[in-house]
C-alpha cells in the first residue's frame, strides 16, 4: 500500500494575506498536489479566488473517481475531472462570459502504483522526486516561464526602482500573452476545464520495491532547489515528519522574504503557496 507521511500546504497568505490555492490529496495507491494559477482575468466565481476553488474541485473529484473505479486509467481520470470542471464552471459562473484562456488552471503531479509499478503523471510545473532524488516531470511552460523571467529582469535592470503597481503594468501583457497559450497547440497543457489536456500529459512508469518514498510538491515548494539553490531534491524526498516539513517551510519563507531576494532571485511573485506529499510503497501487494 501506498503510505501517506506528509500531506502538507501552505499558503502564501500565511506570510502576506492572500489565498492558498494549492491542494493536496490521495485516495488508495494514488497520492497528488495541484497548484491553481493565480487568476489574470475578471473574477468568474464566489470563491476566494478561481484558482483556489478549481483546486479544490479537482480534489474532490479525483478522490471520488478512484473511489468508484480504482482501476480507471489516470488519462481517463483526469478527463473526467476536468469533464465535470468546466461543467462546474458553467453551473457555478457568476462573472461574465470568459474565454478559455480566463478559465481557471492549476499545475498537478500524481502518482500511483499500479500492477508493481510506479506511475507518475505532472502537468505544467508540479514535480515528483523519486529514486534518491531524481526529478520528474516536464513542460512546455517551462520554456514560456524564462522567457517572462527574462523580461523581468530587463525591467528591473531599466528601472532600478520600481513600485509594485508600476512593475506588474509592465509584466501584464506578457503575462497574458502566455495565458493565451494554456491548452492549445504549441503552448502549454494545464489542468482545467479542457479535457483533451489529459492527452499532453507527461507520464512514465517504472518498477517500484518495498521502501520506495516518493516526494510531490507545487513549484512554490520547489523553489528551495529551483530558484534558491538552497537544497537538493534528494533534501526534500528525505524530509520525513512535520518537524523536516516546517524546518524546511521556514527556510523558504526566509529567502523569500530577505530584502534583496526579487532582484537576486528574479520572479514574479515574492511569495507563492507551498505544498508537498511524502509517500512510501510499503510493499508489493
Amino acid at each position: 500500500m501506498l503510505r501517506i507521511e506528509i500531506a502538507a500546504t501552505d499558503g502564501a497568505g500565511s506570510v502576506k494575506g492572500g489565498v492558498n490555492e494549492d491542494c493536496v490529496g490521495h485516495h488508495g495507491n494514488a497520492a497528488w498536489v495541484i497548484d491553481g494559477a493565480t487568476g489574470i482575468g475578471p473574477r468568474l466565481l464566489d470563491a476566494p479566488s478561481d484558482a483556489s476553488w478549481l483546486a479544490q474541485k479537482a480534489n474532490g473529484l479525483l478522490a471520488e473517481g478512484l473511489a468508484q473505479d480504482p482501476d480507471m486509467p489516470t488519462t481517463e481520470l483526469l478527463r473526467q475531472v476536468m469533464r465535470q470542471c468546466g461543467e462546474a464552471l458553467q453551473r457555478e459562473q457568476t462573472g461574465p462570459r470568459a474565454e478559455a484562456h480566463e478559465h481557471p488552471s492549476a499545475a498537478f503531479a500524481m502518482v500511483r502504483v499500479i500492477g508493481g509499478e510506479a506511475e507518475i503523471t505532472t502537468l505544467a510545473d508540479c514535480r515528483v522526486i523519486a529514486n534518491q532524488g531524481q526529478v520528474f516531470g516536464s513542460s512546455a511552460l517551462d520554456a514560456i516561464e524564462a522567457r517572462t523571467i527574462a523580461a523581468l529582469r530587463q525591467i528591473l535592470a531599466e528601472e532600478g526602482e520600481i513600485s509594485p503597481e508600476a512593475f506588474k503594468a509592465r509584466l501584464l501583457p506578457g503575462l497574458l500573452a502566455n495565458r493565451r497559450l494554456m491548452n492549445r497547440a504549441g503552448g502549454y497543457w494545464v489542468l482545467g476545464t479542457e479535457p483533451r489536456a489529459a492527452d499532453h500529459v507527461w507520464q512514465v512508469r517504472f518498477p517500484v520495491r518495498p521502501g520506495a518514498r516518493f516526494a510531490l510538491a507545487s513549484d512554490g515548494f520547489l523553489r528551495l532547489f529551483e530558484l534558491f539553490d538552497a537544497a537538493e531534491p534528494a533534501d526534500l524526498l528525505a524530509i520525513s515528519g512535520q518537524r523536516d516539513w516546517a524546518h524546511w517551510l521556514a527556510r523558504l519563507r526566509e529567502l523569500e522574504s530577505a530584502p534583496e531576494s526579487l532582484r537576486q532571485f528574479a520572479r514574479v511573485k515574492r511569495h507563492d503557496d507551498a505544498s508537498l506529499v511524502i509517500c512510501s510503497w510499503e510493499n508489493d501487494g
